[in-house]
């Protein structure tokens, strides 16, 4: 039997490939530390790759005849692959994938299963070799058009890297994506030509048209699997970077009067500053005889939080004292939050739930047990 296989040089070579891309997404997709929506789409794009070459190939070989009767039932992958790379580079560039948008892509997949099912099973060898071609065509018209999309949705990515500014954000590369894109076209064309002047030459002599396609998409699957990896762990590194650059400058930020802030913070706990609604940095600036912006240098020098922040985290303070005593049980607790400073009850229950990341009434429920 294994004699009578069309198995050559150019075979083995597509198969390796096969089997070092489905290695590799079931890796991604098994992984948990791997698990995430962009590398879901990453290993459903190789697979598609895989299976595309994979059912041709065992055709090739002579391991499923039925394609020849048209019994064989043809799974359309060639509708998948360049829309899942489409999906993956969409996730990739952190752009949200909407279900309406993930249906539209698979949907040319699934109506094209769906036709390749009812038409083997019943034995429609007519229809099928009438179609066929224009099947093709279709897939590779489709595929184009997805190209496209793939660069708008890149081109739009570059755009908004423009308008950010680039020391607070790290941003991903898209030369590879383009490249890999361009690589992709080049194999459209080579379907293309596979399709119309080798499949005059080649006519009746086997798959050998096609091969140099399959090569193409075997070296795709290396190409995408590598570079996708390599890339983001690249991104992932200058994220880390980034945090180690930004913790030491703010480390390094010299500490403006510490004892002056310690002062600051004493006048404005002990005289009860903060209980006035309109207390402002003007206020503090007549209270301690200081100029406004030098209070503002000691105030971020020597604190994560500004003069806002500081005052109403006092507040909120304040009304935890109060919504601890059972004394105040009998008021209620806007009244109490507008008793300790804050202007309206809009105001309060949004800073306090801000700060404390629960809401006055849960507070009080938790510290008196009721």
């Amino acid at each position: 039997m294994i004699e009578s296989l069309n198995l050559n040089f150019f075979n083995v070579l597509i198969l390796l490939g096969i089997v070092h891309g489905l290695i590799f997404s079931f890796i991604l997709l098994i992984n948990h530390k791997l698990n995430s929506q962009t590398n879901r789409f990453l290993a459903f794009s190789i697979l598609a790759l895989c299976f595309s070459n994979l059912q041709y190939l065992l055709v090739d070989i002579g391991l499923d005849p039925g394609y020849q009767n048209n019994s064989f039932v043809l799974i359309p992958f060639e509708y998948l692959m360049v829309p899942m790379f489409y999906l993956f580079v969409k996730s990739y560039l952190q752009s949200n994938t909407t279900k309406r948008l993930f249906i539209f892509m698979i949907s040319p997949f699934i109506l094209m299963l769906i036709y390749q099912i009812i038409a083997t099973y019943a034995r429609l060898d007519r229809l099928i070799n009438l179609l066929n071609p224009y099947t093709e065509f279709s897939s590779l018209i489709f595929s184009l058009f997805v190209i496209f999309l793939t660069f708008k949705a890149i081109y739009l990515y570059e755009k908004k890297q423009k308008k950010l500014a680039y020391k607070q954000n790290v941003f991903k590369t898209t030369k590879w994506l383009k490249t890999i894109l361009f690589f992709s076209i080049l194999l459209c064309v080579t379907w293309f030509i596979s399709l119309t002047f080798l499949n005059q030459w080649f006519d009746n002599k086997g798959f050998y048209k096609f091969y140099p396609l399959w090569i193409g998409i075997s070296i795709l699957i290396y190409w995408i699997a590598y570079l996708s990896i390599f890339q983001n762990s690249i991104f992932n590194d200058r994220i880390e970077i980034r945090k180690i650059k930004q913790e030491e400058s703010t480390t390094s930020i010299k500490k403006l009067n510490p004892e002056k802030f310690e002062e600051i913070i004493a006048l404005i706990e002990s005289e009860k500053l903060f209980l006035n609604p309109k207390f402002s940095l003007n206020d503090l600036s007549k209270e301690t005889g200081l100029s406004k912006s030098y209070l503002s240098q000691i105030i971020n020098s020597n604190s994560k939080n500004n003069f806002n922040d500081i005052i109403n985290i006092m507040r909120v303070e304040n009304v935890k004292k109060m919504l601890k005593d059972k004394r105040f049980n009998n008021y209620t607790i806007s009244s109490i939050g507008l008793e300790s400073g804050f202007s309206t009850r809009s105001s309060f229950f949004s800073v306090f739930n801000k700060i404390t990341r629960t809401t006055p009434n849960k507070y009080k429920k938790l510290v008196q047990n009721i």
